[in-house]
């Protein structure tokens, strides 16, 4: 079944355009998600949010999704519905360097039925945005 409707998740990785080889830096993730229509909060128990990044640091961004998901180096979780903080980043490659990762966005809804086992029905919807950036890597004079 094909699914027609658009999906308005927007994110913009906020982190220095250039940087020096080998030094370290903080950014953040600003985030916005049709799934903040279902909550907008990670500690309700009957609609549960998970929110992370997971990505490496590349100088080639080629490469299918599935792929990526294979090879990612690091994971920040969001800090609220709209930020995902990243922490001491740094690159060691000079030139051109790109953040290549998957933000994962999951809402498991707790609906109060139970399954044909006794178990609880929980509905789980999730959104993966691919996010990449491109940072400059110079060396420091």
């Amino acid at each position: 079944m094909k699914n027609d409707k658009k999906r308005y998740d927007q994110a913009v990785l906020i982190f220095p355009d250039t940087v020096f080889v080998n030094e370290k830096y903080d950014g953040k993730i600003e985030y916005k998600s049709d799934l903040d229509t279902i909550t907008t909060v990670f500690d309700d128990v009957k609609k549960a949010r998970f929110m992370y990044y997971s990505f490496l640091t590349t100088n080639d961004k080629n490469y299918e999704v599935e792929y990526l998901k294979t090879i990612v180096t690091d994971t920040f979780v969001a800090i609220s519905n709209k930020e995902i903080p990243l922490y001491n980043i740094k690159f060691n490659r000079l030139g051109l360097n790109y953040f290549d990762g998957i933000i994962t966005d999951e809402v498991m809804i707790e609906n109060g039925g139970k399954d044909k086992n006794g178990g609880l029905n929980t509905r789980v919807i999730t959104h993966e945005t691919r996010l990449t950036r491109g940072v400059y890597v110079v060396k420091k004079k």
